[in-house]
């Protein structure tokens, strides 16, 4: 895809856009490198979320960080505080389960990777806790409209607005809501919010929270027993004769309105716009709340049953309106045209960026594999007198180094071969007292870090004689991304677990020039990461969808962690690796033990390179959207 991201962000400089939202430190790299005056934005996709990520951005050349969703009012004063680059926020619209650029639910159920646009939203199916059927993952809308003052006194000084999947008629009335009462003077303010809120009521959303701005997660950020649908609920089908479905309305209803029929699985359900109503035996425009009304279903309406849910999700407005009424005239704009020198310039960087796409070649194959082993505790250091095992890895927690002081140290290859692992979310005050921690790792000897974020780097600013690794999450799908974060102090980077076969291939392929690559052959695959706690389900417990595939939900250090009931799996399938020149693979045990039965079973199957029974080689084969 390198290529044609070249191609746009030439023509995005020719235009001269007033920024790039970038995830992706590959396009970073090609557009801070030969389209240097192209302002960079942040995404929220980057997880930035404390004030280390966003000094780091600001090093980087970044002119905004769009922050985490996740941060409350104080977080976001304590970044202001710290850093220069503007700060940019959302305000409304959907609210993720998972942090955003943590979420690996959609690839594990269909390939279409959330991280790439491409949500296919399996959190708002339908998941059997128990055998009762609840919406755990489904959360709220998020609505800031009444805590502006607070976020601009906070530092905040954008205001993102979602509307990508939306209607014209959604996105229009939510950016009229917050335009009036950004603009209202002091003494209108309480008038203008009364009318902003009645724009909001309007706009079809699912039922809305403060999301985490208040500091406190609000209960009905995720309820179980409401389905998160967006619009308004409006009733249940209770007949379906004669092309038309009828229902006890709770809401006027409009000839023009858009309405969708939800099934009482969690499919998709069908939306379509209202053609005719019936009340009785006479054909109406409008019917009020507590009628029985019929609609006429479209010849392709799709198939509908009794007991089948009914939301409003547009109004009259959209219908009536035609393309003539809703077209403005626009001044005609002078844009300066581009001097001989100025297209020049442009076309040279462009050519440029293009010949520094570094060239496919075959890579050699590697001729042993280094193993590195992921533990769970201290205890784990054993396995390093294992044969063919090279390295311990550890994550970073206050339990990991509380069972070190219980270690005996003494043993002088051990800080060479256990690498720490930072967790990828680290909030307020959690970023200090892991630097203190990194700091006292490396006054005992240990020099091998590995990292999950960009807040992460300055953790081992004036810390001298470590190599710092990237870990999954430092996503490296491309070359240049891998050359990014090489610049950036990682010494060796690891493969995304969402990547597939082919891409893969594309990387060793280009692996003499790039920092080395390990892949992960074996690991729990975590889902979802979310500062929500799933209520009323027990840590472990087993949610399952309809399609029968579980997920276990577990509570660590304030986070809740979302694992597919399989594990991730591509024992068997090292003979390939190796022949593309993969020399360095990793084998996830943190959730059992390296010196657990599962553990010994898992290293005994990898050493034949057989495959394991109940696990998913994920993208591997089928490929990443």
């Amino acid at each position: 895809e390198l290529p044609r991201v070249v191609g746009i962000v030439a023509d995005l400089a020719g235009i001269g856009v007033d920024g790039l939202i970038i995830q992706d430190l590959g396009v970073w790299r090609l557009a801070r490198t030969h389209f240097p005056g192209l302002p960079l934005h942040a995404s929220t996709q980057l997880a930035v979320h404390n004030a280390a990520g966003v000094r780091m951005l600001e090093q980087m050349g970044f002119s905004r960080a769009v922050l985490a969703r996740e941060l409350s009012l104080a977080e976001i004063g304590a970044i202001r505080q710290q850093s220069a680059i503007e700060l940019e926020h959302f305000v409304h619209g959907a609210l993720c389960f998972s942090v955003s650029g943590q979420c690996l639910f959609s690839s594990a159920v269909s390939g279409m990777s959330g991280n790439r646009g491409r949500c296919a939203q399996p959190c708002r199916r339908r998941y059997l806790n128990r055998e009762q059927p609840g919406y755990h993952f489904s959360t709220s809308d998020f609505s800031a409209l009444s805590l502006l003052p607070q976020l601009l006194k906070a530092g905040v000084v954008s205001l993102k607005i979602e509307g990508r999947m939306k209607s014209a008629e959604y996105v229009a009335r939510v950016v009229a809501a917050y335009r009036l009462l950004l603009d209202a003077p002091e003494s209108g303010r309480k008038q203008a919010m009364q009318e902003a809120e009645e724009q909001l009521a309007l706009s079809f959303g699912r039922k809305s929270t403060k999301g985490f701005l208040t500091g406190s997660i609000p209960s009905a950020i995720a309820d179980s027993a409401t389905q998160g649908t967006l619009g308004k609920h409006l009733g249940q089908v209770t007949s379906l004769r004669g092309g038309m479905l009828g229902f006890t309305t709770s809401d006027r209803l409009h000839v023009g309105d858009r309405i969708r029929v939800q099934p009482k699985n969690d499919q998709a359900g069908t939306g379509f716009t209202v053609r005719e109503l019936w009340l009785e035996q006479k054909k109406q425009k409008v019917v009020k709340a507590g009628d029985f009304v019929r609609v006429r279903i479209p010849d392709k309406g799709g198939f509908f049953q009794v007991g089948d849910t009914i939301f409003k999700v547009g109004g009259k407005a959209a219908f009536t309106m035609s393309p003539e009424a809703c077209r403005a005239t626009l001044a005609q704009v002078a844009v300066p045209e581009k001097s001989p020198a100025q297209k020049e310039i442009l076309t040279k960087a462009r050519v440029q960026a293009i010949a520094s796409l570094l060239p496919a070649a075959a890579p050699p194959v590697a001729s042993v594999q280094t193993l590195t082993v992921r533990g769970r505790e201290p205890q784990d250091f054993r396995i390093l007198d294992e044969p063919g095992v090279a390295e311990l890895e550890l994550v970073l927690t206050p339990e990991t180094l509380a069972g070190l002081k219980k270690m005996d140290l003494h043993r002088a290859d051990w800080q060479g071969r256990v690498i720490w692992e930072i967790p990828p979310m680290l909030f307020g005050t959690e970023w200090d007292e892991y630097r203190r921690a990194v700091g006292m790792l490396a006054g005992q000897g240990f020099c091998r870090f590995r990292l999950n974020n960009l807040g992460h780097l300055p953790l081992f600013s004036g810390l001298s004689d470590l190599t710092l690794l990237g870990g999954f999450r430092c996503y490296t799908l491309n070359s240049q991304a891998a050359l990014a974060w090489q610049e950036l102090g990682l010494a060796g980077l690891t493969a995304d677990l969402e990547d597939d076969r082919k891409n893969l291939q594309e990387l060793f392929r280009r692996a003499e020039h790039l920092p080395p690559l390990a892949v992960t052959v074996y690991s729990p695959l975590v889902v979802m990461l979310s500062r929500i706690p799933v209520r009323g389900v027990r840590p472990g417990a087993v949610l399952r969808a309809e399609g029968g595939e579980g997920y276990r939900v577990f509570q660590h250090h304030g986070l809740t962690e979302v694992l597919a009931e399989q594990d991730f799996s591509l024992l068997g399938h090292l003979g390939a690796l190796k022949s593309m020149g993969c020399a360095r693979i990793i084998v996830d045990l943190s959730h059992c033990g390296a010196m657990s039965a599962k553990g010994q079973q898992v290293l005994g199957a990898l050493s034949v390179d057989q495959p394991l029974p109940e696990t998913t080689i994920f993208n591997y084969q089928r490929g990443l959207a």
